[in-house]
């Protein structure tokens, strides 16, 4: 078939079916059925790079955490959302110095807590605001208010010097090359630096991320989320979600529907092959450990879907945003949906 379109691409350093999609060879596959092409956003120029965040490109699929995608949205109706791709059953944890004597959210009672801060006004701080909503609700959760503590900024610019930032790398042709060979593993978390350092009492933490800093005696966890049965505490920037230039939806609907098709098949073939899959998740993520990839891979579906459940913990998500000022202007969930090209898909 002609190719008549270019399309590119981005897809966020997490377990979501897309990267198995472009590494099988669906993904180029099922475009071309569609008369287009697949281009990886990073294999572009940096002064591109910002899209990721912004949506604000012609021709783009961007699969990943759903804070920027809703606040692009905010912005201007530069894309829609076609589809979920997961929604992790984790919703982060607090975290401190495992000698502190610190044991439970009571004693964190005049204490400081670290915010992480990347003051960067071309995009949302999504880290900050998954941060918050989980510090907010695990203050509520113990019967603390937000004035028993001190909320610190944790600039993006403090920790050890020689961090390899997203800002160091070079384009590269697929995520793969571009996160592989341990690349977000190697970087300093700032944060678990400034709870080391003494500048903060607590902070929040992805089990990922505090887990190499427990396995030193370092910290220890005082409170996990996923504890809890209630599955509204644990959306954190979740569920991740895929979304498509509006251009592209509107005139050339065949592309999203091929999209699709890749994604699903990736998801239905992790069900079966969680250990191969793992493989290509502990590249292109900053899990540590290759045997935990593998049991959340068998926890969860990674097959898209626009489940009311998963619309729900976007609404969730929303309101957090509004209610804290990450995002300023509202907009409706669901004229934002847009489910025809996953019907297709699903066929």
């Amino acid at each position: 078939m002609t190719i008549k379109r270019e399309v590119f691409y981005t897809i966020c350093p997490l377990i979501v079916a897309s990267h198995i999609a472009v590494e099988k060879g669906w993904l180029a596959e099922e475009l071309e059925k569609a008369g287009a092409a697949p281009r990886f956003l990073r294999e572009q120029p940096k002064s591109e790079w910002l899209a990721h965040f912004t949506s604000i490109h012609p021709n783009l699929f961007r699969d990943g955490g759903c804070i920027p995608p809703l606040w692009a949205r905010s912005l201007s109706p530069v894309n829609k959302l076609i589809a979920t791709t997961s929604f992790s059953r984790s919703g982060g944890q607090l975290v401190v110095r495992a000698r502190d004597g610190i044991h439970t959210i009571a004693d964190l009672r005049g204490k400081r807590i670290g915010l992480s801060l990347r003051a960067k006004p071309d995009r949302v701080d999504f880290a900050r605001a998954t941060a918050h909503r989980a510090i907010l609700l695990t203050l509520r959760l113990d019967g603390l208010r937000e004035d028993e503590v001190t909320l610190v900024d944790l600039p993006e610019s403090e920790g050890k010097a020689g961090d390899p930032s997203w800002e160091k790398l070079e384009p590269a042709k697929n995520p793969v090359a571009l996160w592989g060979g341990g690349k977000l593993r190697t970087q300093v978390w700032r944060d678990g630096q400034s709870l080391l350092d003494g500048r903060v009492d607590a902070i929040y933490a992805r089990p990922g991320q505090s887990k190499p800093l427990e396995e030193k005696g370092l910290v220890t966890v005082i409170h996990r989320i996923a504890d809890h049965p209630d599955w509204t505490l644990q959306v954190a920037n979740t569920p991740t979600v895929v979304t498509v230039s509006t251009e592209v939806a509107e005139k050339y609907p065949e592309i999203p529907i091929a999209w699709l098709r890749a994604s699903v098949k990736a998801g239905k073939w992790i069900r079966d092959n969680a250990r191969e899959a793992a493989e290509t998740f502990f590249e292109v993520t900053g899990e540590s450990n290759l045997e935990n990839i593998v049991r959340k891979l068998k926890e969860y579906d990674f097959v898209p879907n626009l489940s009311p459940k998963r619309l729900a913990a976007l609404e969730i998500q929303k309101e957090f945003l509004l209610k804290h000022g990450y995002i300023e202007k509202d907009f409706s969930l669901e004229e934002w949906v847009d489910d025809r090209f996953l019907k297709q898909a699903l066929q």
